[in-house]
């Protein structure tokens, strides 16, 4: 989905929830629907609302795929993926609502920075070969792994977003033979050919997105006169560290192995990615990755919240603290001259001790008669 500035029409179209949202901004636009933020006053929260758009609901198909996505985001609850609060049919709109992350795309962090260092690529591809394989246990394929997909929350948190094209394993009926669907550059060999998909195929892109990230470049573009089909199909592209030699030897073995144009010779699941993107991170690391992503964003200032923050204008003086401490200074100063001035009048120099400058001390009466 691309940004977009059109003007809100959530709060106006969407009877059913008239009065229960407010802040409604709509953040992104697709070809299937429109997504907005909204608050919920009532639970104190964000929300997103992604509501199909109104001429598709005449499309048996494409309201089908949107209901899909619903039910199947509502059976996965799981910390790497984004959460489905409730899905709204009445006939006339359709939507879902769904949590808000605040945070950062990875795709806005590798346009930034240009390449990510390699153990902050091996910890966010690690969040998200966690998320992906809770949806394979699911019987779910996500099919539109990306980095745009992929947000970082402001706690540090990896989260696999828009299931717009999610298919269930057991059935594969709304995708016909030979129909590709997913993004170009983001696509496995088999969604290009039109064949049979299996979860191989967000290996594929798990794959995709590790040599993005490392290298600053998708690994599948147009190039000598070959098309980024025939590329995918072929699965050439340029050794990631001929692109940066930086990355160590093991994550480009991790590329090597998810960007296979044969299933078969990926990894076999999900599960085993893991296991190598822990072993290469170490044990420390790979349970702390929240802490690792966050100290980078924050040391590299690239996680802006994209909620507002307004903070309580407090009234106070007009001039600055250290302007009024030197104020009552030197007001001290001034009371202490002339405090010394009174008494210096008061006490002639030739009372003074020769030693100290000081007044020389008065005899002491005797009671000696």
């Amino acid at each position: 989905m691309s940004s977009s500035s059109e003007k809100p029409t959530l709060d106006s179209s969407t009877a059913s929830l008239r009065g229960e949202l407010i802040e409604v901004k709509i953040i992104a636009t697709g070809g299937m629907s429109q997504v907005f933020r909204a608050r919920q006053p009532a639970l104190d929260r964000y929300i997103v609302v992604k509501k199909l758009k109104e001429e598709l609901l005449a499309h048996p198909e494409t309201l089908e795929r949107f209901r899909r996505e619903a039910k199947a985001l509502a059976s996965v609850l799981h910390q790497n993926v984004a959460h489905v609060y409730d899905f709204v049919e009445n006939g006339r709109e359709s939507y879902i609502l769904m949590e808000y992350i605040d945070g950062v795309d990875v795709s806005q962090l590798v346009e930034k920075v240009g390449h990510l260092p390699p153990e902050i690529c091996a910890a966010i591809l690690l969040g998200v070969a966690k998320g992906v394989s809770y949806l394979h246990a699911h019987h779910l394929i996500h099919r539109d792994v990306k980095p745009s997909n992929i947000r970082l929350t402001t706690r540090g948190e990896v989260k696999l977003m828009d299931f717009g094209i999610v298919m269930n394993i057991e059935n594969q009926g709304l995708t016909r033979p030979g129909m590709m669907v997913g993004s170009p550059s983001y696509l496995s060999p088999e969604q290009v050919l039109g064949d049979p998909i299996s979860p191989k195929a967000d290996v594929f892109l798990l794959g995709i997105c590790l040599y993005e990230m490392l290298t600053g470049s998708r690994p599948f573009k147009e190039e000598g006169g070959e098309t980024v089909f025939q590329r995918i199909r072929e699965s050439k592209y340029v050794p990631p560290r001929e692109m940066n030699s930086a990355i160590p030897p093991a994550l480009e073995r991790i590329v090597r192995k998810c960007l296979q144009k044969n299933p078969d010779k990926r990894y076999e699941g999900v599960k085993n990615l893991i296991v190598d993107l822990e072993h290469t991170l170490g044990p420390e690391k790979s349970s702390h990755t929240e802490d690792l992503i966050l100290k980078y964003l924050d040391e590299e200032a690239l996680l802006v919240p994209s909620i507002p923050y307004h903070p309580i204008e407090i009234q106070g003086p007009s001039w600055k603290p250290w302007f009024a401490a030197a104020a009552v200074m030197a007001v001290m100063g001034l009371l202490v001259g002339f405090g010394a001035g009174v008494w210096w009048a008061n006490h002639p120099a030739s009372g003074e001790s020769a030693q100290t400058g000081f007044p020389a001390p008065k005899p002491l009466k005797s009671n000696n008669k």
